[in-house]
């Protein structure tokens, strides 16, 4: 389903450093098709980092793309899949914030 394969039609987007990034951006994506996650950097000052998810179907209203909340049947598995790829990746991030704390 989403794989990191720049040449599927699924991708998934590395985090990009802090000093790279901006705010307005994700810090991790991943695609199949017309869904996407991302997955949002948010720092809290009593407890540190925290992320959000966000997942959209993009679709086509003559010339012009939007976004939508809404997924049909066949969709539901797919974003299933898309927000556990999300979640390995905030596993991964908040245990590297932790080995970082360690050190």
């Amino acid at each position: 389903m989403a794989r990191s394969n720049a040449a599927s039609s699924s991708r998934s987007a590395p985090a990009p450093k802090q000093s790279e990034r901006s705010n307005n951006l994700p810090v991790f994506t991943c695609r199949h098709r017309a869904l996407k996650a991302a997955v949002w950097r948010n720092e809290s000052q009593e407890n540190g980092p925290f992320f959000n998810v966000t997942v959209s179907r993009s679709y086509k209203d003559g010339e012009e793309w939007h976004e939508s909340g809404s997924f049909g049947y066949d969709d539901v598995l797919i974003v299933a899949e898309l927000l556990r790829t999300c979640h390995g990746f905030i596993c991964r991030e908040l245990a590297k914030q932790s080995e970082e704390s360690r050190e």
